[in-house]
């Protein structure tokens, strides 16, 4: 197995490429048996030789329609046509076709798997962006950037206009005719790509924004690459065995999803990237545009005590171009209260940073409570841009004050991109910092709701299971009043036996009596004593 790529090499491959070439690194590490080395053709490869940098242990070689003169005769490339090559059968172990496929001409693709299928051994790889109305929107919108920037259509994409994009149904109903076994695996999220060539395209108009461009690929290739599976993908790779039975990678690969927080980093990284961009636009215009080098710039501070702005309520220094910051006090000699004080830092549109301003009243305290004005075109941070000239920004107190002294820094990020990147840079990485509190006091907060519902959950259930209590212990008590009045009412009825009995035990009593006091009864007793009985 090959070891892990470099830094360097994650530095180096842009994005678009890093998608095609680790994939299908992957797909061959997934096939490769222990210690097995390969023979590879790639088609279509141009001159970059990015496929060794991923399969260093293999041979590998370029084919390409057009070649440099100098590498015509270098033994690595192979000037020629795919769809006619001059390869014996089964010469090479696996071919790989890496976005060529969409470049061939619609009568001559079949031509082009048929070859691709006939000089490999053992299995083929192909990558390629199919037709659908998300890709075909995703790369007109695309294209459109470049055109916008250029004035002309993207090579690559104005060939897949021209061409059309295959149609994977009639790929795969001649593979299925070539009765090869395939598989296929779905890379590169739609929205991702778009802005990720965005990026790319605005980047090749400005050099200085190439670096910050690696870095993005770089996060790209680290971090996002591994998780940027998805069914409405930019490109699908196609993989194609003759004899070698196929690994799980592609199942393996569809179960996996983003990570939010790298959608998030990557979100940055855009949003820095394009504040760049529009700084420097800001940059060019003012640095294109004839300035009259006998006219001395100067950062000057007008104070307003209900006169409005004027000359005689300023003060102002001269700007040194050798200087990257400047330093402004002014100590204010008049009493009269001010309502407002504006600052210009220069005659010239650009992009300024103030640093450290400092207010100070008649008593020496330091004067906070103001809102700003001006007339730039945005700010963040203490960064502010403007793009006419006399630049200027509001300092407005919320009550007249009467000021003692006035101090700030000034430093001109225009002339300088590296401390502009730096500048935002440094606040970009605040937003970060505070999106990551953000995170950690919502999640915090989540917990303690979580636990709140819990625990309001667990004084429901409480609830309930008092309820269901005291209904049980109702139902018992009614249930033994119900038992207690049964017992009462069968006493009653045994009681009114009873004095019937009695009352009739009496009667029988009474006759008995009546009996031995009757006439028959004692002359029945004399007979009785008579006949010895």
């Amino acid at each position: 197995m090959n070891s892990p790529l470099s830094d360097q090499h994650y530095n180096n491959v842009a994005f678009d490429q890093f998608q095609r070439y680790k994939n299908v690194a992957d797909a061959i590490e997934s096939m490769r048996k222990a210690n097995e080395q390969f023979t590879i053709l790639e088609v279509g490869a141009n001159e970059h030789r990015n496929l060794e940098k991923f399969l260093p242990r293999d041979s590998i070689k370029y084919l390409d329609i057009e070649l440099p003169a100098d590498l015509q005769k270098h033994p690595d490339y192979i000037l020629g046509d795919a769809t006619k090559m001059e390869f014996s059968n089964d010469y090479f172990d696996i071919v790989v076709a890496l976005d060529v496929f969409e470049h061939i001409p619609p009568d001559e693709r079949d031509d082009f798997i048929s070859e691709i299928h006939r000089v490999s051994s053992e299995f083929y790889i192909i990558t390629a962006p199919f037709a659908s109305p998300s890709v075909s929107k995703a790369e007109r919108r695309t294209n459109a950037v470049y055109k916008s920037l250029v004035q002309e259509d993207y090579r690559w994409l104005a060939e897949h206009f021209e061409n059309g994009l295959p149609v994977q149904k009639d790929l795969e109903m001649f593979l299925d005719k070539l009765g090869v076994n395939y598989r296929v695996l779905s890379h590169g999220s739609l929205p991702i790509w778009e802005s990720m060539m965005e990026i790319h395209f605005v980047a090749a108009c400005f050099p200085e924004l190439q670096y910050y461009r690696m870095e993005l690929d770089r996060f790209y290739n680290a971090n996002i690459f591994a998780e940027d599976y998805a069914e409405d993908s930019y490109r699908k790779i196609y993989i194609c065995s003759k004899e070698r039975g196929m690994s799980e990678l592609i199942e393996k690969r569809s179960l996996i999803n983003m990570a939010p927080r790298h959608l998030e980093e990557l979100q940055r990284f855009k949003t820095t990237f394009f504040s760049l961009a529009t700084m420097l636009v800001n940059k060019k215009n003012v640095e294109t545009e004839v300035q009259d080098k006998s006219v001395q710039d100067k950062i000057q501070v007008f104070t307003d005590s209900g006169k409005g702005f004027n000359e005689e309520e300023s003060f102002k220094i001269d700007v040194d171009e050798n200087r990257p910051i400047h330093k402004f006090l002014w100590n204010n000699s008049r009493v009269e209260p001010i309502k407002s004080i504006r600052i210009d830092p220069s005659d010239r549109k650009g992009i300024f940073k103030f640093d450290n301003i400092t207010i100070r009243n008649q008593q020496g305290e330091l004067v906070e409570e103001y809102f700003e004005d001006g007339n730039y075109i945005y700010s963040f941070d203490d960064i502010y841009g403007f793009s006419n000239d006399d630049p200027f920004l509001i300092l407005n107190f919320s009550k007249p004050v009467s000021i003692d002294s006035i101090s700030f820094d000034v430093t001109s990020l225009t002339k300088d991109e590296r401390k502009l990147i730096l500048e935002v840079e440094k606040v970009f990485l605040g937003i970060s910092r505070l999106q990551e509190t953000n995170k950690r006091i919502t999640l915090e907060s989540n917990n303690r709701l979580d636990k709140i519902r819990y625990l309001n959950n667990q004084l429901h259930q409480s609830e309930l299971d008092k309820q269901k209590i005291e209904q049980f212990h109702k139902q018992e008590i009614q249930h033994n009043e119900q038992s207690i009045m049964e017992v009462k009412q069968a006493l009653e009825d045994r009681n009114r036996e009873y004095e019937t009995l009695e009352s009739e035990l009496n009667k029988a009593h009474q006759q008995l009596q009546d009996v031995e006091n009757s006439k028959f009864w004692k002359m029945a007793k004399l007979i009785k004593k008579l006949v010895g009985k």
